[in-house]
């Protein structure tokens, strides 16, 4: 059991929910371009974040900044904290049936 991945896989959506809140405030900043952050697997277990600028110009808005995919991004986020909180939570029940079976 490694703790260090499912606390990365937190810490890694608390920053995807940054940059969905940057995304959002600057809904109608003039040429702003949405950020996104793209998932990679560390070597040792574990994710880390890409954030990257999305160039694409939208037609109809003077910048790409897609509400709905904001929107959508940010109940991901949501569940991507709560899966690997309980991931960290059956791991500490299991460290602790553990210390009551030895003790």
């Amino acid at each position: 059991m490694n703790i260090n991945t499912s606390m990365s896989g937190i810490l890694n959506a608390f920053k995807r929910e940054d940059i969905t809140a940057q995304n959002v405030a600057n809904l109608n900043t003039k040429n702003y371009r949405a950020k996104q952050m793209v998932n990679q697997t560390l070597k040792d277990g574990g994710t880390a974040g890409v954030v990257k600028t999305d160039n694409n110009q939208a037609a109809e808005n003077p910048n790409n900044v897609d509400l709905a995919q904001e929107m959508i991004n940010n109940i991901n986020n949501l569940e991507q904290e709560k899966a690997n909180t309980n991931v960290l939570r059956s791991q500490n029940e299991m460290i602790g049936s553990l210390i009551d079976i030895k003790s």
